[in-house]
């Protein structure tokens, strides 16, 4: 698989059911933390993703090879233990949150003793030397469950393409964030944001012919929106399915988690490891 496949891989569509009544759903994605020779995969997504859920459903793909073909599959699970089971940022400013899986992935090697899972990593998280040589307009890709919308079939997310709205390079506002322009629809919630360049493209002012470019730039979790009587609202994007009468006008912008930020998270989750090695 060329790297655009694997990273029909990477998402998972997150199902909650809530305290209350009713379902929250968003993005997902997995992704290993590796320190040595030891890894930690979890799945990352957003705090209000999965504020007030009593459990969480999940279909995670992964790829059966057998005789040397690869084969798109599904292993279904049901999470329970609520939003207490996700694992949060330290900062409460920033909206992540992760969900260790290695329980999940040694179920799935029961099932499926040839499945193999595909997950990012720090490797591809961009330094800020990286984000200096960005142009200030850059395409991107979201991947991700707009409005709930996922193939059924083949447990497979929508791809959106759009552009950089503020540089990467730049804190927006003071914040670890940075806006794209691209249609954020409920479900956007926890997608992954990509640059990923297959043509020529400008990097620190030098146009590049014949080479792949790669980074992940963060993670999606909000958007401005414009009220009938003009005023500009930063709202979390949506998941919750429920009938709501809105003036909200969409402004096609999206707030986005730099992606440095996943770092802070799995720190928490070394000195949860550190500490259960000392008991």
């Amino acid at each position: 698989m060329d790297l655009a496949e694997k990273l029909m891989y990477v998402t998972v569509q997150v199902r909650c059911e809530l305290e209350g009544g009713g379902l929250s759903q968003g993005t997902g994605f997995i992704f290993t933390y590796s320190k040595g020779n030891r890894s930690l995969p979890v799945l990352i997504t957003n705090k209000h993703v999965v504020c007030g859920a009593s459990k969480t459903r999940l279909a995670i793909p992964y790829v059966h090879t057998e005789n040397g073909i690869d084969e798109r599959r599904s292993f279904c699970i049901t999470v329970d233990g609520g939003e207490a089971v996700w694992v949060k940022h330290p900062d409460d400013s920033i909206d992540l949150c992760a969900l260790p899986l290695q329980s999940v992935f040694d179920l799935m090697l029961r099932h499926d003793s040839e499945a193999h899972h595909v997950a990012l990593d720090e490797s591809i998280i961009p330094s800020q030397a990286q984000l200096d040589k960005l142009s200030p307009f850059e395409n991107v890709i979201m991947i991700g469950y707009p409005i709930g919308l996922i193939d059924e079939v083949h447990n497979a997310p929508l791809m959106r393409k759009g552009m950089t709205a503020t540089h990467p390079r730049y804190d927006y506002n003071g914040q670890s964030i940075f806006l794209i322009d691209c249609a954020c629809f409920p479900g956007s919630s926890g997608s992954p944001v990509f640059l990923l360049d297959n043509g020529p493209y400008v990097e620190d002012g030098v146009l590049t012919f014949g080479m792949q470019r790669f980074k992940f730039l963060g993670v999606m979790f909000s958007g401005p929106v414009q009220r009938a009587t003009g005023e500009v609202d930063v709202i979390a994007i949506p998941t919750t399915q429920r009938l709501i009468a809105t003036t909200g006008i969409p402004t096609n912008l999206g707030n986005v988690i730099k992606a440095r930020k996943l770092t802070e998270l799995g720190d928490v989750f070394w000195k949860m490891a550190e500490s259960e090695l000392a008991e």
